[in-house]
């Protein structure tokens, strides 16, 4: 398949342009609005570099990759689909939970494919997690937290990172970088959505460079969510109570394949390197192809923007917000 790449921060250039090239794909055009990184990409992959979003929509990809910065997405993403494109979409797939519901609409109406980037799902710790529980194996779920973290330096503040200051800008906080993976984790393993959010964020003058505590209820158990740029050495782990034994991935999330399932205090498998990133492409191209894949679609990504965005409300107005 060939794809075509909107936006070229350091996660698109480093992650996702490598990772299509490993799953035997190719990338044949590449859009920046600066001229000079779309040229450099250029010389690397041999993809047509544009400026002009109109001329990048009417070259011959079949599909984008949409890594543009937050509140670019819906934009990005209704162009793709207008032109034809199936698109696979960074998170947060938008910052307005009502642009995530247009994007649903205009993917079912178009018969184009939509999908969001959640990697963790091509985490092989994940899946194992999920078949688990599906076989019952710690009986019924009473609690789960999960953690990402991590300890950040302030970015430099140039133009084209001076969004990441810029609260319509960005969206959610911490939790809309690391935590929105949590959260998508849990959604998928479990296979439930949660009814209500209670949240709090620390310290609240800051927008990404904060802690946030997500409590997300979901009937019959209730899951803990931390996300934070603030944290030395977090464990980065989700841990799965029942009332038959406890499930932990531990130190599964990140960029990276690593860390280990362990249940009931036994290692079932443990990982050391190599990159979801790969299976992600594999798994959208399998989507577009009409076979089946355990990428996150489209409603997965408005059901993770919903959640985040009562999670703001919620810290704001220092209550439970129903979802």
């Amino acid at each position: 398949m060939e794809f075509g790449v909107i936006g070229l921060g350091n996660h698109a250039i480093n992650r996702i342009i490598p990772a299509i090239a490993r799953a035997g794909h190719s990338v044949s055009a590449v859009y920046s609005r600066s001229g000079e990184k779309a040229e450099k990409i250029s010389g690397q992959t041999g993809a047509e570099p544009f400026t002009s979003l109109e001329k990048f929509l009417s070259h011959r990809f079949e599909a984008a990759y949409i890594a543009s910065p937050n509140f670019l997405h819906f934009d990005h993403a209704m162009s793709c689909l207008d032109s034809g494109k199936d698109v696979l979409l960074e998170k947060p797939m938008t910052v307005l939970t009502e642009d995530a519901e247009t994007l649903v609409r205009k993917s079912a109406s178009s018969g184009r494919k939509l999908a969001v980037a959640f990697h963790m799902r091509f985490h092989p710790a994940i899946q194992i997690i999920r078949d688990a529980l599906e076989r019952e194996e710690i009986g019924n779920v009473t609690r789960i937290s999960g953690t990402w973290g991590g300890l950040s330096t302030s970015r430099i503040d140039t133009p084209d990172t001076r969004w990441w200051r810029i609260p319509a800008e960005v969206g959610g906080g911490s939790v809309m970088g690391t935590g929105v993976h949590v959260i998508d984790s849990i959604r998928y393993v479990t296979g439930d959505s949660p009814e209500a959010v209670f949240a709090r964020r620390y310290p609240r003058r800051e927008i990404i460079d904060s802690t946030e505590e997500i409590m997300l209820s979901f009937g019959r158990y209730t899951a803990h969510v931390t996300s934070s740029r603030k944290m030395f050495m977090p464990d980065n782990s989700l841990y799965i109570h029942g009332d038959e034994g406890t499930i932990e991935g531990a130190s599964i999330f990140g960029t990276e394949i690593k860390g280990k399932v362990v249940v009931n205090g036994k290692i079932v498998k443990s990982f050391r390197g190599g990159s979801p990133y790969v299976g992600e492409i594999s798994g959208f191209v399998d989507l577009v192809n009409g076979k089946k894949s355990r990428i996150a679609m489209g409603e997965d990504g408005l059901a993770a923007v919903r959640i985040v965005n009562a999670a703001v409300l919620s810290d704001s107005e220092g209550k439970e917000v129903k979802i």
